[in-house]
């Protein structure tokens, strides 16, 4: 290989060293803890799922609702939220109903006289928007007169709602047209939804219902489902504004379909289906061209299960089965009841699965003015002071339309307002609860003059449940633990009403979020001291909750992933962390390699605490050289081999004497040893360090030579200085040397072979007499010009320590 091959391959090995340096591999692993995270989610996403769903129940649990105050015992006065309609009355059968009506479930005539309590007022436009009756009335009594009694309160009423129940699982057989027939009842009267936009098809649809009576949906003024959306979790956030009820016209064979030939009407909301073998529902995209019929066939062939016919000559085949299905779209009870507040019908609804619902134009009823004025929310509320005197206007904000956000399934997140409401007057309530007694107790007779004027409720959604518990199976698991089916279906109408709407961050929003948190935090880790990234970690975390929460959760409606880039910044963290401790063994080893040989331990140890820094610095040092006398008449009196045995033994103890004094072996030269102090670690008497280090070398020295034979016996010169020099690792990237460079240096060089003229052994410059003056026992020899130096230096002989010393 050429020298030029040579020099690629390091300068390649260099710079593939460099980028495995933590401050430059840091955000690569920044980026593989992104990638991991993203593949967690993406493939378990339950995991993530459930994270993400108890820190938005942490933050609807961490609102203020009101602010309250206990004036006297059983007596608070609450701040009214602003958030939350003042339009929206929830009528509970609690404890003091089932004390005087006796059991649940009460006779439907009790109903009645609660509708007749809300219709029978003399100043009609005090009337209540609407009352709906969370009750369910699929099955006649055996006492007909209690449902003729509250079927016609509900037709004098006119504005009393129902609810009906979607299921999954097809209805007994037998009864599926009387049900469907029910259903047909609650759609003439209210409406159906025909402006339906997205991929309706795929939206799960519900074969089974549970309609009320006929003569309840022809006397009701509307109706919804009340079904809600549990999350994995089997926590339910989430209701499904608009359901889709599916009824199963019939079967085609497979054969039937043809490329271009309409079977069906999509425009009426029918669709094709099929049923695999572990139950799962297939959609048939319309038109059939000849390439997606072969397709499906071969896909239905493959997965399908197929049925046993019998021919017209009596023999069977197989075929396979394909499902027409009528679908229907039904509101949710809630939003069934915004239509109704907001004196708009399903016609006028755009429902854009995926998207939004578009309700336009809603207007709201003036009890003052007895018409309909456009809608208007408040967006800050009116302030009064002690004196009851405005100091802040109300700012209000009037709504041309309003759009709901749904997900592909026409699910709405719910944004629940407060815990759960007490029926005890007195207590918390989110929502405002009267008594079912207080209503249904001394009803008003038909008579219009015995009738009050008012019941307090002008423009009211009155929402009428269970409210005692056990009464029935009407609690869900929400975010504020358990509720009462009624005051769910509450928080829900106030989500739409007031506007307050939850919004789900895109799934771009999330990742990028989750790429900075990887990346901000393994840059910062990889850049700066552990102690300072693991605060800028838990400060970022901390403001991050804080941002979440307060601003884009409360202020914003946005729910954005919290978990995930929490996980990200923590794991990116740690990943850099276990990188570095990696890396720097691998760097203290180099380092124990590169200074074990110049130092002693003790200093090695301090040198891997503290490790110097790289390149040329100038620092104040002293320098130590030592050379033998008469290195010549030694070598020539011994064979090669004897004399390279002979220095090593004078070297090994020469060495050995630097390194007990915490000195730096610079290198040999031949038979000259040079050392040094001060560096790579700072310290202070280094001076003194040096010449304690050059009487003990004599002292060792001499030890030796009494041990050796006259001819092989040797004496040395020692040259001491201290001064301003350039230490460092010094030469080329492919090898270095830690060594010393200047005048200063070349000084204490001078200053060794100038023992020859002087017949001395140790000569140290004024330089380092001035810093060991105190200490050390000296005599001035002279003062010399040396080489290179236009100055002379005062030179001292060093002759023993102090005794203190």
């Amino acid at each position: 290989m050429s020298d030029q091959q040579v020099q690629g391959v390091k300068r390649k090995s260099r710079r593939f060293n460099r980028a495995l340096e933590t401050k430059n591999f840091g955000p690569v692993l920044g980026i593989l803890v992104f990638v991991f995270l993203l593949s967690l989610s993406t493939f378990f996403p339950v995991i993530p799922e459930r994270l993400e769903l108890a820190v938005l129940d942490f933050h609807f649990n961490l609102r203020q609702l009101t602010g309250t105050t206990r004036l006297e015992e059983g007596v608070i006065l609450a701040e009214q939220n602003p958030n939350i309609s003042s339009d929206i009355l929830i009528v509970g059968v609690d404890f003091n109903a089932l004390q005087r009506f006796g059991n649940w479930p009460f006779p439907r005539a009790r109903h009645a006289d609660l509708v007749n309590s809300f219709g029978r007022i003399s100043d009609q436009t005090q009337r209540e928007n609407s009352v709906f009756l969370d009750f369910f009335f699929i099955e006649p009594v055996a006492d007909a007169f209690n449902d003729a009694l509250l079927v016609n309160a509900m037709q004098e009423n006119g504005r009393v709602f129902l609810e009906t129940v979607l299921e999954a699982t097809p209805p007994p057989s037998g009864l599926e047209d009387e049900l469907f027939t029910r259903h047909d009842v609650l759609f003439e009267r209210q409406g159906r939804f025909e402006t339906i936009h997205g991929n309706w098809q795929d939206v799960p649809g519900n074969e089974g219902l549970q309609p009320p009576l006929q003569p309840y949906g022809a006397a009701s003024g509307g109706f919804g489902h009340a079904n809600f959306s549990p999350d994995v979790d089997e926590v339910f956030r989430r209701q499904a504004l608009i359901a889709k009820s599916s009824e199963l016209l019939g079967f085609l064979f497979l054969d039937d379909l043809e490329p271009g030939v309409d079977l069906i009407d999509e425009a009426l909301f029918q669709r094709l289906a099929w049923i695999d073998r572990s139950g799962r529902e297939h959609q048939i995209r319309l038109p059939v061209t000849e390439e997606s019929l072969a397709a499906l066939t071969t896909e239905m062939q493959a997965n399908a299960p197929p049925r046993r016919v019998e021919l017209d000559d009596g023999s069977e085949d197989e075929v396979f089965l394909v499902r027409v299905y009528q679908d229907e779209f039904v509101p949710a009870i809630t939003l069934a009841l915004a239509l109704q507040y907001w004196h708009r019908t399903p016609e006028e609804v755009e429902v854009r699965f995926g998207e939004y619902i578009r309700i336009p134009e809603p207007r709201v009823y003036n009890s003052e003015t007895d018409s309909l004025e456009p809608y208007r929310i408040v967006e800050r509320p009116e302030r009064r002071n002690d004196d009851g005197e405005v100091t802040q206007e109300a700012r209000y904000r009037e709504l041309t339309e309003v759009r709901i956000p749904i997900d592909k399934n026409g699910n709405m997140t719910i944004n629940f307002m407060g815990p759960r409401s007490s029926a005890t007057r007195g207590e918390y309530q989110t929502f405002p609860v009267r008594s079912y007694a207080g209503y249904a107790a001394n009803p008003p007779g038909p008579n219009p003059d015995t009738w009050p004027r008012t019941r307090a409720v002008p423009n009211s959604i009155v929402m009428v449940g269970a409210f005692a518990p056990g009464m029935a199976a009407d609690e869900l698991t929400t975010p504020f633990g358990l509720m009462y089916g009624i005051e769910v279906h509450a928080n829900a109408l106030n989500t739409i009403l007031m506007g307050n709407f939850l919004r789900y961050a895109p799934a771009w929003m999330n990742n990028l979020v989750l790429l900075l948190a990887a990346l901000i935090i393994a840059l910062a880790t990889s850049r700066l001291p552990t102690g300072w990234a693991l605060g800028m970690l838990i400060v970022g975390i901390g403001g991050y909750f804080i941002l979440n929460n307060l601003y884009l959760f409360d202020s914003r409606g946005l729910v954005v992933d919290y978990v995930m880039p929490v996980s990200s910044a923590s794991l990116s963290f740690l990943s850099v962390v276990v990188y570095r401790v990696a890396t720097e063994e691998r760097d203290k080893k180099r380092l124990r390699e590169m200074f074990g040989k110049y130092v002693s331990p003790h200093v090695v140890s301090e040198i891997l605490n503290n490790p110097p820094e790289l390149g040329g610095v100038d620092k104040e040092l002293t320098v130590m050289f030592s050379d033998i006398r008469g290195f010549t008449t030694l070598s020539e009196s011994m064979t090669p081999q004897e004399l390279v045995n002979h220095l090593n033994v004078y070297l090994t103890a020469m060495t050995d004497t630097i390194l007990e004094f915490e000195g730096t072996l610079d290198k040999y030269v031949g038979d000259e040893i040079m050392c040094f102090w001060g560096a790579p670690l700072p310290q202070e008497q280094h001076a003194l360090f040096a010449c304690r280090c050059a009487l003990k070398q004599i002292e060792k020295l001499n030890e030796l030579n009494e041990s050796w034979e006259p001819d092989r016996r040797i004496h040395i010169g020692i040259g001491i200085n201290s001064g301003i020099m350039t230490v460092g690792n010094m030469g080329s990237p492919g090898r270095l040397n830690y060594t010393l460079m200047g005048d200063n240096v070349n000084l204490g060089a001078r200053l060794e072979g100038t023992n020859k003229q002087y017949r001395t052994t140790c000569i140290m410059s004024e330089y380092t007499y001035g810093l060991v003056k105190d200490s050390v026992i000296a005599r001035e020899l002279d003062n010399i010009r040396v080489k290179g130096k236009n100055r002379p230096v005062l030179i001292y002989e060093l002759l023993d320590m102090v005794e203190s010393q």
